[in-house]
């Protein structure tokens, strides 16, 4: 029999962390962590096999929702060179620095893991708080979507790969590979084939909205199928079907915000069942301590760079760097994956948990006093002329 007590606090919590969130200008999802680490911790809801499911449904959701903010088809046709130059070398860069800085801590392949998990922006985050503080041109957030699209398709990328080390730990190394490329071909034969058809049924016909996202839902659960069938992730499936949904925004235009909204509860259970593994007692404070500016000031020079070898223009590279801070949700779904494949001790989704909490409050921060941090900085520089150029 299910216990609806603890669902209906739960509930209740969302709403009270909602409210948190607008009025402190903090994402509600990450409230919702923190809610959940507090929960774990002090043992108010043991953690359940519903609980579980809601959060496993809400992690496929949130990768569902992710991959309708773009068309895998669409990537090459808008004008994605320079975003893919400063993702490039923002990812190359932090992934190297932060790496040589982990492995000595923490062995090569937990910092190879961490080096990747960090090097992830939030795209929302990024977005709402620019939105929010009405500062989308200025900061150019064309060009931060872009980055942050080919990041979270990195992002999917690596997190597939680790779930496969989930779905078939048995197997030896390069028998993982060949099975892991060989059901990513399938995979994309399927994708090609079905977004085909159902393009030319979207176009062709007039669907309603309600239709549309029971479509979408159809098209969701069809490719998760299709994904562990093959040994891939049930994730990794959402985010490609989300990519195809993605496509039919030109023709229903509130596609996505339907979804996104379908999504929200769901996705707020993600969060908080991974709060709920948190236990805050164990997380070593010094150690966060050292990290999170470590992770901090390279994701930031990384960036800069990136931005300054592909605009070529400093003052835009820094604003674009200073709003691209904040670690992205799919760098704790990274992190969970590799716990849940014993790549990883679980004290680190803690750790990583706070680290994406408070990037965010910096990475606000840094928005806000965007200007006047850069005309420091660039007083100082003058003289090297490193951040003299045409944004000068």
């Amino acid at each position: 029999m299910i216990d609806y007590l603890p669902l209906s606090i739960i509930l209740f919590s969302f709403v009270l962390g909602s409210i948190i969130s607008i009025k402190f200008k903090i994402p509600s999802l990450i409230v919702f962590l923190v809610i959940g680490a507090l929960v774990g911790t002090y043992g108010f809801i043991p953690q359940s096999d519903i609980l579980s499911f809601m959060g496993e449904l809400g992690s496929i959701l949130l990768l569902f929702a992710i991959g309708t903010e773009f068309s895998l088809d669409g990537i090459a046709k808008n004008g994605f060179r320079k975003a893919g130059i400063i993702a490039a070398i923002e990812i190359i860069l932090a992934m190297v620095i932060l790496y040589l800085l982990f492995s000595e801590w923490f062995g090569a392949s937990i910092a190879v893991l961490l080096a990747l998990a960090f090097s992830i922006t939030s795209t929302g985050t990024t977005v709402k708080l620019l939105q929010s503080l009405n500062l989308s041109q200025k900061f150019d957030i064309s060009q931060i979507i872009k980055i942050s699209i080919i990041e979270d398709l990195i992002a999917v990328f690596i997190f597939s790969v680790l779930s496969s080390f989930e779905i078939m730990h048995n197997q030896d190394l390069s028998s993982l590979a060949v099975s892991f490329f060989s059901s990513l071909i399938l995979f994309v034969i399927a994708y090609y084939a079905s977004s085909r058809v159902l393009n030319k049924m979207v176009y062709r016909y007039n669907i309603s909205g309600e239709d549309m996202l029971m479509l979408a839902l159809a098209l969701l659960l069809m490719f998760v199928f299709i994904a562990t069938y093959l040994d891939l992730s049930a994730a990794f499936g959402a985010y490609v079907a989300g990519s195809i949904v993605g496509g039919w925004k030109s023709r229903y235009g509130t596609i996505e915000a339907d979804i996104k909204k379908f999504s929200y509860v769901f996705i707020a259970f993600f969060f908080f069942t991974i709060g709920l593994s948190v236990n805050l007692n164990a997380i070593n404070l010094g150690l966060l301590l050292i990290i999170l500016p470590i992770v901090v000031i390279v994701k930031l020079l990384s960036i800069f760079l990136g931005g300054v070898s592909a605009l070529r223009d400093p003052r835009k590279s820094f604003f674009i760097s200073a709003s691209m801070l904040s670690i992205g949700e799919l760098s704790l779904v990274i992190i969970s994956a590799a716990v849940n494949a014993s790549l990883m001790p679980s004290s680190f989704l803690g750790l990583s948990s706070f680290i994406v909490f408070f990037s965010i409050i910096i990475s606000y921060a840094m928005i806000v006093y965007a200007d006047r941090i850069y005309g420091s900085m660039s007083s100082i520089s003058r003289r090297m002329r490193l951040f003299a150029g045409p944004g000068k």
